[in-house]
């Protein structure tokens, strides 16, 4: 099987699960759609998963229009209404300048302090070796 091929059926099989998922909501809460679902299982098993399918294509890009507007929202503190009406949303972000000393600091306390935990290290071993060494003596 071609990966191409594995990547098409994990990815109609992903939005086959948002479909199904989408329709035992509508199940769940309503009555009507209730109705229209059931009848939907009369059919074959290629138009069920397609319908499906299409019905999570449609579940994920709802979802990511939602997210999308709720982070806008969550960013600029307003609600957005432009980005129902074209699908798409913008982000602002602001960036910091970074202190290029600090780090350097901060390597060199941290080389320092590994210096110190090597040395530290290499009297252990040496202090091991000795010890090793009279173990053997007697």
């Amino acid at each position: 099987m071609d990966t191409i091929d594995l990547e098409k059926l994990v990815q109609k099989g992903y939005y086959v699960t948002l479909g199904a998922t989408s329709s035992l909501i509508e199940v769940i809460q309503d009555p009507i759609k209730r109705e229209e679902n059931l009848k939907m299982l009369g059919r074959s098993l290629d138009e069920i998963t397609q319908t499906l399918a299409e019905k999570g294509v449609t579940t994920e890009a709802e979802a990511r229009s939602y997210v999308d507007s709720f982070i806008s929202q969550q960013v600029s503190g307003k609600p957005t209404d432009n980005s129902d009406a074209t699908g798409l949303t913008t982000v602002t972000t602001t960036a910091k300048t970074v202190d290029d000393s600090a780090p350097e600091k901060s390597d060199q306390k941290v080389k320092a302090s590994m210096r110190d935990e090597i040395e530290e290290l290499t009297q252990q071993l040496a202090s091991l070796r000795s010890e090793l060494e009279q173990l053997r003596s007697n």
